[in-house]
């Protein structure tokens, strides 16, 4: 399938290895299009969150990033990372299931629900960031460097295949459910997404781990988090990615995909139902696989550096469709749904393209400017501080979102949503400030390539 990894003799290890980290990644969709998707932020709008507390648990989700950090300075002391991974990941998947046990345990209680859910999720999230740091420098030592732009886009496809296959599943119990009964068909979806996140670590379980060079024991743990911005471009790659996560976590995207806000916006402003909404998150999973196909030899090709800078230009352009959104329906053989479902399903498969793109991009960016030596401390480096932003961006969006619908829409605004100004802003964070430290990577790349 791929070629062979410099860390190992036998190229079917590697990629028998691979099928399984591909398989895996299909499970972990299954679970994953609940927390990113519809669900979740419609389970939090059934149990009466309000704004704020949406953007409390988008933000803890990036927060709990930061645990990466001292989990890999104690990762970096072990030969083998997998099963340290694993125990930290198992009950991070479990956990998932507590919005189907709450409203069990505490029947009476329904306004500490929300409370209860954004704990136990919040728990879940450390749990998962835990492993997060030895799970990234783990494939980034099993997957051929020379191919793996291929490989992360034959990956993705996979990936995009679980969220569309999971979100139509969730989407039709969800909707199969009477308003009374609503609260049972999110226990369904979120015991059956605790279930399959379990079955990603488990068959995860099976790709082969090299064994990693443990750090020395007289070099002190200040030395070994200043190591990794020694390495040229280490910086300015994680401060790029910190404001371009925190960017997306303003309009509601994590990992690339729309949720959170975006799809509270479809169902509060335009009267979609939970399948009609998750038709956008559909089909921007579809418009990834469509262009990971392509966006792989691209990069491989062009640079990745390069890559990120145009898809940065253009994707929040992609985003200012949200302005064209109208109220109404539209019937379609014989189907009614709200026009805005059906412009921002259309409009969606590009930006799908677009933001999973920068995601792969940056995939690849942490192999090329990550040291070899301490890279678990490296990528925890990286992905906690573009949790950060992240964290930043999801607050900040929940907390403007909240102060317009409380005090209306500026002036000069007037008609639009609130919705519409984090889309402004998420264009301005990009173009203002990603899109430079993107231009200093693409020409740092393009000159050591010389």
């Amino acid at each position: 399938m791929l070629a062979i990894a410099p860390l190992y003799s036998d190229i079917e290890a590697v990629n028998r290895s691979l099928r399984f980290n591909i398989g895996a990644a299909f499970l972990g969709m299954l679970w994953l299009c609940v927390p990113i998707g519809a669900p979740l932020p419609l389970l939090m709008q059934v149990v009466e969150a309000s704004s704020t507390q949406l953007g409390l648990l988008s933000a803890s989700w990036q927060a709990a990033m930061l645990v990466q950090i001292p989990a890999a300075l104690f990762s970096e002391s072990l030969r083998r990372r997998k099963f340290f991974w694993a125990a930290a990941c198992i009950p991070h998947r479990i956990l998932w299931g507590a919005p189907a046990l709450i409203p069990i345990l505490l029947p009476e209680q329904k306004a500490q629900w929300p409370i209860w859910i954004i704990a136990s999720l919040s728990l879940s999230n450390i749990f998962a960031n835990l492993g997060t740091a030895s799970w990234s420098s783990w494939m980034a030592d099993i997957v051929p460097t020379e191919t793996a732009g291929a490989f992360w886009s034959i990956r993705q496809r996979a990936v995009s295949a679980g969220l569309i296959v999971g979100t139509a599943w969730y989407g039709w119990i969800l909707d199969h459910q009477s308003a009374p009964e609503s609260m049972r068909g999110f226990q369904w979806v979120f015991l059956l997404c605790a279930l399959f996140g379990v079955c990603d670590i488990l068959v995860h379980l099976f790709v082969d781990e090299p064994a990693q060079g443990r750090v020395a024991n007289n070099v002190s743990w200040r030395e070994r988090l200043r190591a990794p911005f020694q390495t040229p471009g280490f910086g300015a790659l994680t401060l790029a990615m910190a404001v371009w996560t925190g960017a997306q976590s303003l309009v509601g995207y994590t990992l690339a995909l729309p949720g959170f806000f975006s799809m509270v916006h479809l169902h509060a402003s335009f009267g979609a139902n939970y399948s009609q909404a998750s038709y956008l998150f559909i089909s921007a999973a579809l418009g990834a696989a469509i262009f990971s196909h392509k966006l792989g030899a691209w990069m491989d090709k062009a640079g990745a550096g390069t890559v990120m800078q145009k898809l940065v230009f253009w994707a929040p352009i992609s985003l200012l469709t949200w302005w064209l959104a109208v109220p109404g329906d539209a019937v379609f053989l014989g189907h009614r749904f709200p026009i805005a479902v059906g412009w921002m399903t259309v409009t969606g498969l590009v930006q799908g393209g677009l933001y999973v793109g920068t995601l792969l991009c940056q995939f690849r960016l942490t192999q090329i400017y990550m040291p070899t030596h301490g890279r678990t401390v490296a990528m925890a480096l990286h992905w906690s501080l573009a949790g950060l932003g992240g964290a930043i961006g999801a607050f900040a969006g929940g907390w403007i979102k909240g102060a317009i619908e409380s005090s209306g829409m500026p002036t000069f605004l007037g008609g639009r949503y609130p919705y519409d100004v984090l889309v402004l802003l998420h264009l301005v964070l990009a173009w203002l400030c990603v899109l430079p430290l993107c231009r200093k990577l693409a020409l740092s790349e393009r000159s050591s390539a010389q």
